[in-house]
């Protein structure tokens, strides 16, 4: 189980990278030259870590001396005994996490099953443009996968559903032939890149972080790069026309939709609700056309590098309280005050030095990352054997 120093860590730092993706994703100029696949990736490597609820194997201790440890001496001190059992304010917070998160995740269990037996409900749209519409995007892209196509007025927009079984949900409204390609091609690129598992994985992680406000805004910054990436690969390769075809279509889309009283967590819609969403999906197709060319190496090995970091840092970094109780401290030393260090007797002992004065002689090695040396001018020089 994860220590609460390593989940503090990993909150707060997690947290600050979050913020940083939400600042560079309200500037469309950082969004194009940083690589919106790139973005989406850091997202979720950021993701998956939270998953992992375990100390990371490669991280490095960093300690804190004032205000951490008494916070965590003060959640560890036993308020009562309960059945012969010490309960302190950690374990109660354990115990309110762990019942949250099989609430929240029932909740969103119960919204999937709801989702998915009124979806099944919907009247099947047998046209035969959205059939061929199907049959020529699954041509192109090499795929042979079957989509049960539904309509009903409760749809306000295009949207997809389901993982082994999807179905493709369109409004009733009325598609232009090069439309419906457009609209179909969108929602099953998000099925063949695998957005509706990445759904189901981030509303899995806010049921284990109900209390986490930046796993929410994680999961809303992850759509709405799904969103942005399934746009860049469908202009890929469009003539200015075509283009324009395509922003239209997002346009005449966002005009018919039909105000829903809350939002389907569930489905991947063609849209969101918010017109500033649709009209920043559009700049930045604009954008993106005007300069990948001008894309360098140089820039695609930044935006790894910048986003390596900001996926990297919750794991390689820790924050650990440094405190002992004072009844606990008497006969000990600690490296607060400065340096403490081995010299080795070469006969089986060795004597502890701490800040250049001689402590006690020892015969065994209790922390093997304090530094063991041959003679004390040697440790005066900082260089081990």
């Amino acid at each position: 189980m994860i220590r609460f120093s390593e989940l503090v860590n990993m909150v707060i730092l997690t947290g600050a990278a979050v913020i940083l993706l939400e600042i560079i994703f309200r500037n469309n100029n950082a969004i194009l030259w940083l690589d919106v696949r790139l973005l989406l990736g850091c997202m979720m490597v950021m993701a998956l870590r939270l998953f992992i609820l375990a100390d990371s194997p490669v991280a490095s201790n960093i300690p804190i001396f004032n205000v951490y440890a008494e916070i965590c001496w003060f959640l560890r001190d036993t308020l009562f005994y309960w059945k012969g059992m010490s309960v302190s304010i950690m374990m109660l917070l354990q115990v309110l996490w762990v019942a949250g998160g099989i609430v929240s995740a029932l909740y969103r269990i119960h919204g999937y099953a709801m989702t998915h037996r009124q979806i099944r409900r919907y009247r099947r749209l047998r046209k035969p443009e959205f059939a061929e519409a199907v049959r020529r995007i699954n041509a192109e892209l090499g795929r042979k996968a079957e989509f049960r196509i539904v309509t009903s007025k409760r749809l306000g927009t295009p949207c997809i559903f389901g993982v082994f079984r999807p179905y493709i949900g369109i409004p009733e409204m009325e598609l232009k032939p090069e439309e419906i390609y457009l609209v179909m091609k969108h929602e099953m690129l998000h099925y063949y890149r695998g957005d509706m598992i990445i759904k189901i994985l981030c509303e899995a992680l806010k049921a284990v972080y109900w209390w986490n406000p930046f796993v929410y805004m994680l999961g809303d910054l992850v759509s709405s790069m799904q969103e942005i990436n399934v746009d860049f690969r469908i202009v890929r390769g469009l003539s200015e026309m075509e283009q324009l075809e395509y922003v239209d279509c997002l346009v005449k889309v966002a005009r018919h939709r039909v105000k829903r009283k809350r939002e389907n967590r569930w489905e991947i819609s063609f849209r969101k609700e918010s017109p500033s969403e649709v009209h920043k999906r559009i700049s930045l197709m604009i954008k993106n056309q005007e300069i990948s060319g001008k894309k360098t190496t140089a820039s695609f090995l930044l935006s790894a590098g910048i986003l390596c970091m900001i996926a990297l840092c919750p794991n390689i970094l820790t924050f650990e309280p440094y405190a002992i109780h004072e009844e606990d401290a008497v006969g000990t030393v600690g490296i607060k005050g400065g340096g403490i260090c081995y010299l080795d007797n070469k006969d089986g002992t060795y004597d502890i030095y701490v800040d250049g004065q001689y402590f006690k002689t020892t015969k065994t090695l209790f922390d093997e990352h304090i530094p063991v040396y041959n003679t004390l001018e040697e440790a005066m020089g900082m260089e081990p054997r």
